[in-house]
């Protein structure tokens, strides 16, 4: 008898998802949605989906179905409901891929009022970031908002080109560590150059060597911060409900120890910052420590801006661009020696090149965009989810995308669109 109440909610849940699922089984067959693979009752599409190389299966599928595909993957989404089994039923949202460019603008700029939102990650959500100031991962909220505007004016002033001196003493200073050592440590250097950007701008830590013990607490953390938020961090992504359970649980425990290490790290050097011990630059920290601006001391989310710039921007964007650019020189070597002379005919040998020179390097500058283009460092981005029920046209018809569905624009297959390019693999 002491059983039977848990048999009977179990008994319920079950039936419960079996008419969620009937239920939304009969108003996709109203509303037509993206062509996709064949999907499992309740299991949806889960078991298809590999472990590794998902940018690869996402493009695969891109390639099979067209650019514009879905999913279910029940358990992938997750809703803020609540801890109870009504987030696993609320969690069989679609997953919707994009592998077309003129679809990507279409969505994700000229509807962005309704897919800007974020799908919530319940390990970061409720335990490593309760407050949601992680606004890069988060839905749309105050924190969100104040995030946005301050990132705006730092990112106005690095594209008005306050932070090319630093950009230029860095380039110098890894070209130097690259001749001392003919390339032996090559990887390390690419690595250093990318990470001492940012955290000189953000911070003031400058890091010359790349072995600076902050650096290598910074990158830990960042490291660590990447495996968290990631749906397989916990079982509690995939399965919600289960964190009713009370207690110490592991993934309490984890989040918990990650917090505690990130706040004494980034604490310190925003203290640093503000203090104008690390250096005279104005930092980012520094303007985002301000107590007389409209939205106060926002030291946290300091914390989390960086982090996110150096996940997507440094560690990926910048430093995976220069790999790939270094593999692009061995796989397909005919076009550096043009590159070369055009640089010489520009820039003379007694110098290196400037920003003001770019735009008079368009050769280069081809180079750049295609490495960006062959081997796209995030390849299928920030995941979107969308607040409103909508319908879009593709391809002269119409499929609807409900409220809630996650939405990738997987940029590796947008950048390799057979209709776009002959032979999009080759550099």
């Amino acid at each position: 008898m002491d059983g039977l109440p848990l048999q009977l909610v179990a008994v319920a849940a079950i039936a419960l998802l079996g008419g969620v699922y009937l239920s939304r089984s009969r108003t996709a067959s109203k509303a037509r949605r993206p062509p996709g693979p064949p999907a499992l009752p309740l299991l949806g599409n889960i078991l298809q989906v590999p472990g590794k190389h998902l940018p690869t299966y996402f493009r695969g599928l891109c390639e099979e179905y067209g650019g514009f595909v879905s999913l279910n993957l029940a358990g992938f989404a997750s809703s803020s409901i609540g801890h109870s089994v009504m987030v696993l039923i609320q969690s069989m949202q679609p997953v919707v891929l994009i592998g077309d460019i003129r679809l990507a603008k279409e969505i994700l700029e000229k509807r962005s009022y309704k897919f800007s939102s974020r799908p919530t990650i319940p390990l970061l959500h409720y335990h490593i970031d309760p407050a949601q100031v992680y606004w890069a991962f988060s839905k749309q909220n105050e924190s969100h908002f104040i995030a946005r505007k301050l990132t705006a004016g730092l990112m106005a002033a690095v594209r008005a080109g306050e932070t090319e001196p630093l950009q230029r003493f860095e380039a110098l200073l890894n070209v130097t560590h690259l001749l001392d050592d003919r390339g032996k440590n090559w990887f390390h250097h690419i690595n250093r150059v990318s990470a001492s950007m940012v955290l000189s701008a953000a911070f003031g830590l400058h890091c010359p060597t790349g072995q600076e013990p902050d650096l290598r607490e910074v990158i830990a953390c960042l490291a660590q911060g990447v495996r968290l938020a990631t749906y397989s961090a916990s079982i509690i992504n995939v399965l919600p409900f289960l964190d009713i359970i009370p207690g110490p649980m592991p993934w309490r425990k984890r989040a918990q120890a990650f917090r505690k290490r990130e706040d004494v790290l980034y604490n310190r050097l925003i203290t640093r910052a503000v203090a104008g011990e690390a250096s005279s630059m104005n930092t980012w920290a520094a303007a985002f420590a301000k107590d007389d601006k409209p939205e106060g001391d926002q030291r946290q989310l300091m914390n989390q801006f960086t982090g996110h710039l150096c996940r997507l921007r440094l560690r990926q964007h910048t430093a995976i661009s220069m790999h790939t650019f270094i593999l692009a020189c061995i796989l397909y070597p005919k076009w550096i020696p043009r590159a070369q002379r055009e640089i010489d005919a520009i820039v003379g040998e007694d110098r290196l090149p400037s920003f003001q020179d770019r735009p008079h390097l368009p050769f280069v500058e081809a180079i750049v965009r295609e490495t960006l283009r062959w081997r796209p460092a995030v390849r299928f981005g920030v995941p979107h989810q969308s607040t409103a029920d909508d319908v879009v046209e593709y391809k002269g018809k119409e499929y609807f995308i409900p409220k809630g569905s996650i939405i990738f624009a997987v940029s590796w297959a947008i950048e390799h669109e057979q209709e776009r390019f002959e032979n999009p693999d080759l550099f």
